[in-house]
């Protein structure tokens, strides 16, 4: 349970007593009508908020009305437990080690950890499963949360230390321009990014998302920086080609696609090639504009010569 969670709690028992002792707060009843609603109000049942409880004793009540005409309604709130946050069956150093463990393990389940801990001699306490899943909890460190956080870092990262060893496309719509036709129609831009150095190996600019030109962009690639280790791209339409599957494969070059509906893993292709794009696409506007009308053109060769190649 988080602090929102907690707080919560607090608030709707908080809510409960007052609703309860409201009638008794009248400063014009008589001692013997206090007495008479307090003895009724202990003799009900009541549906008690996060409590298998069903009657409210008399002294109960009486010390709610006493704590609400001191402190008003915020003295019926119920009390934070201070060590609601330690694990008494343990020493805080050991939580502590528990702790870092998970955070460089997140893989991990918390038992596993602990089991590997007490088997090194770090913790020699015997913890329970409830008191070790309410620490867990509480130090907000619960397999969900942990392993959000090591995906966060490891998509917001460059991971590969050497050039080429991974390479990241993708390809965006552009701005509209004349084709040879005469007509405006919108251009897409596809972009390669070398991982760890960051450069832009290759891009260009076409009318249509086929995987011709995925493959011919891979071999001006290979031609001008050599050989790469890995392709980093989405499910897109240039990218999932059973053929340019196979000619990577006889050419040695893995091809990774990204997780659907995650788009984290492709957070820094996708600034870097809005960032390029940001930067030249204010003057092919304005020559696109001109008299001068800029004019792209559809040259991609054939399959059979790339294969050949």
């Amino acid at each position: 349970m988080n602090n929102e969670d907690q707080e919560q709690h607090r608030r709707e028992i908080q809510e409960f007593r007052y609703s309860l002792i409201a009638e008794l707060t009248n400063p014009y009843l008589e001692h013997g009508e206090l007495k008479r609603l307090i003895r009724e109000k202990a003799d009900r049942e009541y549906d008690i908020p996060y409590s298998q409880r069903k009657h409210i004793s008399k002294e109960c009540i009486r010390n709610w009305l006493k704590k609400f005409r001191k402190y008003g309604k915020e003295g019926l709130l119920p009390k934070k437990r201070s060590d609601c946050r330690d694990c008494r069956s343990m020493s805080p150093q050991e939580a502590s080690q528990l702790i870092q463990y998970l955070e460089e393990h997140p893989e991990l389940t918390a038992t596993r950890c602990l089991i590997e801990l007490q088997r090194q001699g770090k913790i020699i306490s015997s913890v329970s499963s409830s008191s070790l899943s309410r620490l867990v909890r509480a130090s907000g460190m619960d397999r969900e949360s942990r392993m959000q956080k090591a995906r966060e870092e490891k998509s917001l990262k460059f991971d590969f230390f050497y050039p080429l060893e991974c390479v990241q496309a993708d390809d965006m719509f552009a701005f509209p321009v004349l084709d040879a036709k005469g007509g405006r129609r919108k251009a897409i831009l596809m972009s390669f990014l070398d991982d760890a150095t960051r450069r832009v190996l290759y891009a260009n600019f076409s009318f249509t998302e086929r995987s011709i030109q995925f493959e011919a962009s891979i071999k001006h690639i290979l031609k001008a920086h050599g050989r790469i280790g890995m392709l980093y791209v989405d499910h897109g339409a240039p990218f999932v080609s059973r053929q340019t599957k196979r000619i990577l494969d006889i050419l040695g070059i893995v091809i990774a696609h990204s997780t659907v509906r995650r788009p984290q893993g492709r957070g820094k292709k996708v600034m870097r090639t809005r960032r390029d794009f940001t930067l030249f696409s204010p003057n092919i506007r304005d020559v696109s504009s001109s008299s001068r009308s800029f004019v792209l053109t559809e040259s991609a060769p054939k399959r059979e010569d790339y294969i050949s190649a």
